[in-house]
């Protein structure tokens, strides 16, 4: 078995680019070995600015051999009576290279017929492996490329060097005019040298880098980023907070290393939400907080360099920070000179959706949208009247901070300034919390809005977006979510499940869709209520896979999501879609839960072929199992639906067990359903229907579920 070690040497690539290359690299890699039947013992990438490297273990020196059958014609036609071959047989042996003698008669499930069998020598792994790794190269994605010389290759940037060694033996390719040999480069500006590495060895060739002060294993560099950012953070009492920031900043490098820098404590009175999202959004440096938590004027910067001239860079950094942080204060300074209120006009300036108007016109729509879920939040008793007042200014304001300087300079500071300028102008503390709030969650694993009153405004928003970008068929697909709109029903869904909000998915998007300008109440069509209609549909069906994705992300079985989203009530109340889903997740656990699924399974699949008009008729029963399974329907069903109505859904769930496991196989075995009256035979399919409802209508379809591991 042999070694194969591959680096493509470049100019500096991005740092966000580096991992998905490698990520990509590793796939195309295994899924090239495999197509030319090359068994690796293991696979490993690693990488830096200036190159992308992968190493394989365990390669054969040859490729393995196959036997490959080809079928001919069926065996009457290449043979004739007497078993000497024809023409056809003759000219198919000859098609395939091989002799007469190679042919053989097989059966198959349309008769006869005639194979040749191939044997196909493996080829030398060294001759394959220039196609694989010029394959591989070329397989790599960016999110931008370049092309130079010529139109031949795009890549992230511009490949310089290529070191491709199988053993000691160099794999003869070429790229653009750069041919593969045995040499890496050192650090541009540490070393500079250009290293012969002898062979495809992992240790050796980190060790050969290393020593130019390249440290090329990633995680051996973000671990001595972080040694060191620590040490330095360590006496003020602080940590580092920011794993994704520190992801990025190891591939920033090649050397590791770490300074520590200051700015005057005077620009300490600009929001510390500012001077971080400066320091990490446009510097990726570290900011350190003091024991108090307070913001302290040191941060820590990752350095290429080693201390030979850290004052220079140390001089650099805090040059370019105080630069951005003048610019900072200039901006806090002059934004707070007009209140927030009054920049609600210039929303009119800023353009939202194609057909859908400005932020001035969508800042109407979420005031009134989230007036509408208040009210309802209200006649359920969840929000207080004092809280609509509260969530119509938050409303009002949310989108007021968009035409400041501060967030043209940095955009992700939008509600954050929000929230600041809202506080400086003497709004309600619990205003000013919400307009920044109801931007969260802003990624996967962020707080939701800590206030009902950002929440709802957060609703608003979102549904708004949501409904905005379906209206003008910007829905997302596969690969493509422009507008972050999975993001934004993941918002949803999470607010209503962690404030337990009780609101009707479809009233709210049927009102949310109204407000467009398209679907206004004024005069609306007819062909526009049936687009409108269409539209709540295909929102409700992006959020119901959502919702079925967040879940098994969770842990829970498929088969149990899908029986609770298929429940009859459905998952209109997404509040009550989780407490059911949480119930049964429990009940799911039971010694008697098996049993409880093939009660409701079997009454689901009988009773689907009642007529689904009418209801049960006692005077056309004429078995004794029909009264007995009726009279205990009729005895419990109060009970039951009062402990469904309660959301008590593992006492229901327990409760229907109890009361119909045994009496519906009993009916099922003494009572035949599909007799000849038509009567009869639809009042039985309808008794057994009704059963079926109490429990699939309100709580879970448990036709759903896959129980064959249960049975094994």
């Amino acid at each position: 078995m042999t070694d194969l070690l591959f680096e493509i040497g470049t100019e500096e690539i991005p740092a966000g680019y580096i991992t998905p290359a490698l990520n990509q690299m590793e796939i195309l890699c295994a899924e090239r070995a495999k197509k030319h039947r090359l068994a690796a013992q293991s696979l490993y990438c690693a990488g830096t600015p200036r190159r992308l490297t992968l190493f394989v273990k365990g390669l054969p020196q040859k490729q393995e051999g196959v036997t490959e059958e080809i079928q001919g014609p069926a065996a009457a036609i290449a043979f004739d009576k007497d078993g000497n071959p024809t023409k056809a047989g003759q000219g198919f042996a000859r098609s395939q290279g091989v002799d007469m003698n190679n042919l053989q008669i097989k059966k198959t499930p349309k008769g006869e017929y005639c194979f040749a069998i191939k044997k196909i020598e493996g080829q030398e792994t060294l001759h394959i492996l220039p196609e694989i790794l010029t394959e591989i190269m070329k397989g790599i994605v960016f999110p931008k490329s370049m092309k130079w010389k010529g139109n031949a290759m795009f890549f992230a940037r511009p490949i310089r060097s290529l070191l491709a060694l199988f053993g000691d033996k160099v794999v003869p390719l070429e790229i653009n005019g750069v041919k593969s040999d045995k040499f890496v480069f050192g650090h541009p500006f540490l070393s500079g040298k250009r290293i012969e590495v002898p062979m495809a060895d992992w240790e050796l060739y980190k060790q050969l880098l290393r020593q130019e002060k390249v440290v090329v294993d990633m995680t051996e560099r973000r671990e001595t980023l972080r040694a060191k950012i620590t040490q330095l953070m360590a006496p003020h009492g602080a940590a580092i907070d920011d794993e994704a920031l520190l992801d990025e900043v190891t591939n920033l490098v090649e050397y590791p290393n770490a300074i520590e820098c200051s700015f005057e404590k005077e620009f300490l009175d600009i929001p510390a939400d500012v001077i971080e999202t400066a320091m990490k959004g446009h510097q990726r440096y570290f900011p350190i907080r003091k024991r108090d938590g307070k913001l302290s004027n040191k941060f820590i910067v990752a350095l290429n360099r080693d201390e030979s001239n850290a004052d220079t860079a140390i001089q650099g950094n805090e040059r370019v920070l105080k630069a951005r942080l003048s610019d900072a204060r200039f901006f806090w300074k002059e934004d707070r000179k007009v209140p927030l209120e009054k920049r609600v006009e210039d929303l009119k300036n800023l353009a939202f959706l194609e057909k859908l108007g400005n932020y001035r016109d969508r800042t109407d729509r979420i005031v009134k949208l989230s007036g509408y879920i208040s009210h309802r939040l209200i006649a359920g008793n969840q929000l207080s009247i004092e809280d609509d007042v509260l969530i119509k200014r938050a409303a009002f304001l949310c989108k007021a901070d968009l035409p400041t300087q501060m967030v043209g300079e940095f955009p992700s500071l939008q509600g954050i300034m929000g929230r600041e300028y809202a506080g400086w102008d003497g709004e309600e503390l619990s205003v000013a919390v919400a307009i920044a709030g109801h931007y969260m969650p802003r990624f996967a694993a962020d707080n939701i809005p800590a206030s009902k009153i950002g929440a709802v405004v957060g609703l608003a928003d979102k549904f708004d977006t949501i409904s905005s970008c379906f209206a003008l068929g910007l829905n997302p697909t596969g690969s493509q979510d422009p507008y972050s709109l999975r993001r934004h029903a993941y918002g949803v869904i999470r607010i209503i499940e962690e404030h337990e909000f009780t609101l009707e998915l479809e009233e709210v998007l049927c009102r949310s869709l109204s407000l467009l300008p398209m679907f206004s109440e004024k005069g609306i069509s007819g062909d526009q209520k049936v687009v409108s209609e269409k539209l709540v549909s295909s929102v409700k069906e992006f959020i119901r896979d959502r919702l079925f994705q967040i879940n098994i992300e969770r842990g829970h079985r498929y088969d149990l999501v899908n029986a609770v989203l298929n429940a009859d009530v459905g998952f209109d109340d997404i509040g009550d879609f989780f407490q059911r889903l949480k119930a049964l997740s429990r009940v799911a656990k039971e010694d008697w839960w098996p049993d409880m699924v093939t009660v409701v399974e079997r009454t689901f699949n009988i009773g689907k072929k009642a007529n689904s008009s009418g209801s049960v008729n006692e005077r056309l029963f004429a078995e004794a199992e029909e009264h007995t399974l009726w009279e205990i329907y009729k005895g419990n069903e109060d009970e039951i639906r009062k402990r469904i109505d309660e959301k008590k859904y593992e006492e229901a769930s327990h409760a229907y067990y109890a009361v119909f496991a045994k009496p519906v196989h009993v009916f099922f075995d003494k009572v035949f359903v599909n007799v000849e009256d038509a009567a009869i035979r639809n009042n039985r399919l309808l008794l057994i229907k009704t059963i079926n409802e109490l429990y699939s209508e309100k709580i879970a379809d448990l036709s759903q579920m896959d129980m064959s591991k249960e049975k094994l």
